[in-house]
């Protein structure tokens, strides 16, 4: 039996990057569940993005064994590993091949899927510096579908990375998870370890401080240009205080993009009977109201509601935007019990679970919150249960 000893394989700026590398991917997984958890999902990409463009640096600058110069992408050898697994325990002091091709592959998928996302933000949310994508029609849906694809792809390779690494831990008694934790690894008495230099340290603590930073920054600033900044932001009672204040005095208020224009000339074509209600008196601003929604309804906006509620419009007046067809689909897995809650009542109550809604032109997936229901049936709603 050959030999070994412990060595110093995996520097604790490697350890740091896989452990936040690994934190930062199941918290986009589990944030993608929750529709109100975009902006922890947005902070966990941006996170993984600034990591694996470390990765990459780290692959050319940093100790031996991180290098991709020491990986083995040789395929004779990865069809060996597969072949020898049950039998061969040949020590790998860095990578094996196995490990090789799962870096390499989870380090190009990650940044596509990063970058996807990046790109889904502007596209489906007009948000940050990609907002003008909103404008091609079907240009998200394909988005998503690359950015699912990406993510589906990197939790196949992750979960075979893991499971190979969890076998060869303990049938293979290499405790390579435990090098993963303390840098050190089992080693033919032949092979030295690695000794970090300082400029080494200095860059890749820099870069990880980096990614900490750019996960907190995107959180605390949501609303800076690269992420979460909205083009054209309106705030109705800034732009036109009438509207705000009369629309708002007997319902919520119902911005100009939730409907159609034709579906709006339908609810505002007698002011005398205003869904049972003569108007006429209370809103003395009407006409100037009328055609500032007009001019502001669904067909101006790229928002992802006013586009959903377009299409589900097509050639037909929907008066209610709760009746369109992309209203039902997002609101499915909500019980009808729910809108008869004594603190939401109804279903055009819109601002009973989105905060700020009616205050501008947009509406936020950070801001919807069940705070009207028990934390077991919100959890249910989030996750889709019926």
């Amino acid at each position: 039996m050959q030999e070994t000893h412990q060595i110093y394989v995996w520097s604790k700026v490697t350890r740091l990057f896989h452990w936040g590398l690994a934190a930062s991917f199941v918290t986009t997984i589990i944030s993608a569940e929750f529709e109100n958890a975009l902006l922890i999902h947005i902070s966990a990409g941006a996170t993984m993005g600034i990591l694996l463009f470390l990765r990459i640096i780290w692959g050319f600058t940093g100790p031996k064994y991180s290098q991709f110069a020491n990986f083995d992408f040789n395929l004779k050898d990865l069809f060996w590993y597969f072949a020898n697994f049950f039998k061969d325990r040949r020590l790998f002091v860095g990578h094996n091949p196995a490990a090789s091709w799962a870096t390499f592959l989870l380090i190009v998928l990650g940044i596509g899927t990063t970058f996807t996302g990046w790109l889904l933000l502007g596209a489906n949310e007009v948000r940050g510096l990609w907002a003008f994508l909103a404008q091609y029609d079907n240009l998200a849906s394909k988005l998503l579908n690359y950015h699912i694809w990406g993510k589906n792809a990197m939790c196949i390779v992750a979960a075979i990375h893991v499971l190979g690494a969890t076998f060869e831990h303990f049938w293979h008694k290499t405790f390579i998870i435990n090098s993963m934790l303390t840098g050190f690894k089992k080693a033919p008495l032949h092979v030295k370890g690695i000794e970090p230099t300082k400029a080494q340290n200095i860059l890749g603590m820099g870069f990880l401080i980096l990614a900490f930073i750019t996960g907190v920054g995107v959180w605390k600033w949501s609303e800076s240009p690269l992420i979460g900044a909205h083009p054209n932001l309106v705030y109705y009672h800034e732009e036109f205080p009438e509207y705000a204040k009369e629309c708002s005095s007997c319902h919520v208020l119902m911005p100009p993009f939730v409907l159609t224009k034709k579906s709006w000339e339908v609810v505002l074509s007698d002011p005398k009977n205003h869904f049972f209600e003569d108007i006429t008196k209370k809103v003395p601003n009407l006409e100037k109201i009328k055609e500032y929604i007009f001019k502001n309804s669904a067909q101006t906006s790229y928002s992802e509601l006013s586009r959903g509620v377009v299409k589900s419009s097509k050639n037909r007046n929907v008066y209610r935007v709760t009746r369109t067809r992309y209203w039902k689909d997002v609101h499915s897995a909500i019980p009808r019990s729910v809108f008869e809650h004594p603190l939401i009542k109804s279903k055009s109550n819109c601002d009973a679970c989105h905060n700020n809604f009616g205050v501008d032109n947009y509406i936020k997936d950070e801001d919807i919150s069940l705070k009207a229901l028990g934390v077991l049936e919100s959890i249910k709603i989030y996750l889709k249960i019926k």
